[in-house]
């Protein structure tokens, strides 16, 4: 499952807000209080729908402050809707409140019907009937993911997980590493019996192998990740010496999070694929350039589709850096059958223009900034990115002219 298109009514800032996703890359820049998180969330409550109708877990719906506020009156209505790459289309509204009168104001509504009917079918009576079935996947990860909260002891864990429990939280825009941590655990144990009975350390569990290589693949100086319990912690080896997470950096400990949680629930959701790491899926991450070095910012959505090679990327960012290095994965596509002698070229993710968007918001009014003759992110951004060097040009400029006189 993929998101074709989004639309809000009165939804915070935006009066009306109608845009089309593309199926890779969605980058969305702007200044604080533009509305990049706005939509993130916005998408988080129409997931949400479909995590409600799923067997022991819970979406999120619309808070009071979604409503639109003008002149200090909310609007009569909030409403978020979506349609999916496959034609799926649901939506989801929270009136001001019950009076008959603001009842009759918003348009008639598309309901939950075609969705509700995709996901009896589609998931919920092949679970029941112990059928394959494919889980759609989503997953929002907010700025509060800096803060990893890492479990100190093993009381309370959970022992078993079902495939349901890959969406649990999936939404909340919260740091989640201590399921993830939780996960990891008990797949290292189940790993440790199955080694045991067949009297073999070659052996290694799939689900945990979905884990290791997503890790692998963003983080190829660290290996070894595994939990020790005296004291609990979790470790890795980063240039052959071990550090337990919380000894590295604010940027490692950020992205492993997020890729450890990621992989992980990718792999509860779909065990039976044959790499549940291709498997579909939406993931929206808000300022993905946080606490990333600007060297790694330049790399990090190459990781990510690199690594989730079907997943559906809805990013925020402050970064020309980052803007920058999609237009090199743009660029990488257009020179796919050229001959090239460079590495560091050739190891460039091509990423069609296809299949990636980018949206510059400002003044509640969004604009699609890609230039779609050139395939490429449009240069005018370049001027909102560089502010600050037009006034140390004027500065310069200045003093130039002093020192002619």
């Amino acid at each position: 499952m993929k998101i074709k298109n989004i639309s809000l009514d009165n939804f915070r800032c935006f009066e009306r807000l109608n845009l089309d996703l593309q199926s890779r890359v969605n980058l969305f820049i702007g200044n604080n209080g533009s509305g990049k998180s706005a939509v993130l969330d916005a998408l988080s409550i129409g997931l949400g729908v479909i995590a409600t109708h799923l067997p022991g877990i819970s979406g999120i719906s619309f808070k009071k402050k979604d409503l639109r506020r003008v002149r200090n009156q909310d609007a009569p209505y909030t409403r978020v809707a979506l349609e999916t790459s496959d034609g799926i289309r649901w939506d989801v509204t929270r009136k001001r409140d019950k009076s008959e009168f603001t009842a009759s104001l918003p348009p008639p509504a598309k309901g939950k019907k075609a969705l509700t009917t995709f996901l009896n079918a589609d998931v919920i009576d092949p679970h029941n009937n112990q059928d394959s079935f494919e889980l759609p996947f989503f997953a929002y990860y907010g700025v509060s993911r800096a803060i990893l909260d890492i479990p100190l002891h093993r009381r309370g864990f959970q022992k078993k997980q079902s495939r349901f429990d890959s969406l649990a939280g999936s939404l909340d825009a919260v740091s989640r590493f201590r399921s993830a941590f939780i996960w990891f655990y008990n797949k290292e144990n189940e790993e440790g019996r199955l080694q045991k009975d067949k009297k073999s350390f070659d052996l290694t569990l799939k689900e945990l192998d979905v884990a290791r290589t997503a890790l692998a693949k963003v983080f190829p100086d660290l290996t070894e990740p595994h939990i020790e319990v005296n004291p609990l912690r979790f470790m890795i080896k980063k240039n052959g010496h071990s550090f337990s997470l919380d000894q590295l950096s604010d940027g490692y400990k950020t992205m492993l999070g997020l890729i450890l949680d990621l992989s992980s629930r990718m792999a509860m959701a779909n065990p039976e694929h044959d790499n549940p790491l291709e498997s579909e899926a939406i993931v929206m991450v808000d300022e993905i350039d946080l606490h990333l070095h600007p060297s790694w910012q330049q790399r990090v959505i190459g990781d990510l589709i690199r690594t989730f090679p079907n997943t559906q990327f809805i990013l925020t960012t402050h970064s020309p850096y980052v803007v920058e290095s999609v237009n090199n994965h743009l660029k990488r596509e257009k020179i796919k059958g050229l001959p090239i002698a460079n590495r560091v070229i050739e190891n460039i993710e091509p990423l069609s223009p296809h299949q990636a968007g980018a949206y510059l918001l400002k003044d509640d009014q969004l604009s699609d900034i890609m230039n779609h003759e050139l395939g490429l992110i449009d240069d005018k951004l370049i001027t909102h990115f560089n502010e600050i060097n037009m006034l140390y040009d004027k500065m310069r400029d200045i003093e130039w002219e002093a020192k002619r006189d």
